[in-house]
């Protein structure tokens, strides 16, 4: 034994690199056991601690500024909220709905990791589930408005989900026993909602799941991508005028893109380059506005000869106190696309609003009085009456408008260049002179639109 252990001394003493090399390694290996056996039994997310990433915003990119503005960018607009998937329609209250009922009682390191794998898997699956559209009532033909019908006994909103998914269809129609699956149409276009108490029929598979009845479907969106608004092309031949989208910053500029790329079938360019916009989708980015190839061009521009340069507009207005805090939260917010409680409280806020709150105005007020042929849309209205007024916009583009091509849009609307939605301050960032100031704006635009007998602005822009 003791020649052996010589021999091994001696073996190391003339390769030490190899000794540290064994050593490094086998410290390596136990330090490694150590930490493994610390975590064993952990769960993995704590029963009383919130991830750290939950209520986080989808991070967005970080865009280069064009100057002080900031100008060429994407986001998915502030103000905004996500659509959430809701699964079941009209709820029946269970006698006994606790989420620990639910869960199980589980005890120990072991059986806290099991409940919280669950937690997950249940939000996982709620989170791309079908999107609940509303109570409808029947169609007059059902067969041509939805073509596939199952007779479903033991109904549930999973099962008739699951079937339309199965077949590709974007639309799932409950109507007590029998299941139908088809794409929004003029024969069903998804644009007059009744109470969900008409729908609210018990399912015969789950209690606490509403089915609707023969007369009133409850409806749901699946996963199913409607395709039929997805081919998007150049223009076949150079336009021979460029129409622009203008809009002050915040006020819907990418979103608007979205739908008008969706409901022509055609790209959309802009007066900026943004490349994140370009690997987003948006492939007329990288023409020169003057192309010609794209339908309108997307422009923040408010100079006279800016403006002149175009032989028609569409203009986006939004209310000034959420375009205001939307483009602040872009502009301060990095990554995240929020400005911090510190730029809400310094004199950024206040410096912002001098500096920004005149623009909103002169930018209106510009495109009304050089603007050749203008046609005003407010982003208040697009969000509630979406069918109506992308309409009025396709026209204006010269393009023929299929009723069909915008109900697709209707159920894909947020695309990804929406933002999830203001983070909601616990106060009112605008102080009693800015509202002042503002509201004076408001009233200058509201006369200028009325004064060429457009519709003023909305109520919702005075502060009540």
């Amino acid at each position: 034994m003791a020649k052996l252990w010589f021999k091994f001394q001696r073996y190391f003493r003339r390769k030490p690199v190899r000794f540290f090399t064994f050593l490094v390694l086998y410290l390596t290996a136990g330090s490694l056991v150590f930490l493994h056996s610390g975590f064993v039994g952990q769960p993995a997310v704590s029963q009383n601690q919130a991830s750290p990433a939950a209520g986080v915003p989808a991070e967005g990119a970080e865009l280069p500024f064009l100057g002080d503005l900031h100008l060429g960018r994407g986001f998915r607009d502030a103000g905004e909220a996500s659509s959430l998937a809701r699964r079941y329609g009209p709820w029946f209250k269970a006698k006994d709905g606790s989420e620990r009922t639910k869960l199980g009682d589980y005890g120990g390191a072991w059986s806290r990791a099991l409940k919280g794998r669950i937690v997950r898997e249940k939000e996982e699956e709620r989170d791309g589930s079908a999107v609940f559209r509303g109570c409808f009532r029947r169609p007059d033909n059902l067969s041509l408005a939805l073509p596939v019908t199952a007779a479903m006994p033991n109904m549930s909103v999973d099962k008739c989900v699951d079937l339309c998914t199965e077949k590709e269809y974007p639309l799932a129609a409950l109507a007590g026993t029998a299941c139908h699956c088809g794409f929004p149409t003029t024969r069903f276009p998804l644009h007059e909602r009744e109470d969900e108490q008409l729908c609210a029929q018990k399912c015969s598979a789950e209690e606490f799941e509403s089915c609707g009845t023969p007369r009133y479907f409850i409806v749901y969106q699946t996963q199913v991508q409607d395709n039929r608004c997805m081919d998007r092309r150049f223009l076949p031949a150079k336009s021979k005028q460029l129409i622009a989208l203008a809009s002050f910053p915040g006020a819907g500029n990418t979103w608007a893109r979205h739908l008008i790329e969706l409901a022509t079938g055609f790209y959309t360019g802009s007066y900026y380059f943004d490349g994140s916009l370009y690997n987003k989708g948006f492939k007329g980015e990288r023409d020169h506005w003057r192309s010609g190839r794209t339908i309108c061009i997307k422009t923040h521009e408010s100079g006279q000869k800016e403006i002149e340069a175009f032989d028609a507009a569409i203009l986006l207005i939004r209310n000034p106190y959420k375009a205001l805090m939307a483009e602040f939260n872009r502009k301060y917010g990095g990554h995240i696309g929020f400005a911090a409680h510190a730029h809400w409280k310094g004199k950024e806020w206040p410096e912002f609003v001098r500096n920004y709150a005149p623009w909103w105005a002169t930018h209106t007020l510009d495109w009304l009085k050089f603007g050749k042929k203008v046609l005003v849309v407010h982003f208040e209205d697009l969000k509630q009456e979406l069918f109506v007024q992308l309409g009025r916009m396709v026209s204006l583009l010269g393009v023929a408008v299929r009723e069909d091509r915008l109900l697709c849009v209707e159920g894909q609307k947020d695309g990804n260049f929406k933002r999830s939605g203001l983070r909601k301050l616990e106060y009112d960032p605008y102080t009693a002179d800015m509202h002042k100031v503002i509201s004076a704006y408001i009233k200058m635009v509201d006369a200028a639109l009325k004064g060429r007998n457009l519709t003023g602005v909305p109520d919702d822009y005075y502060p009540r």
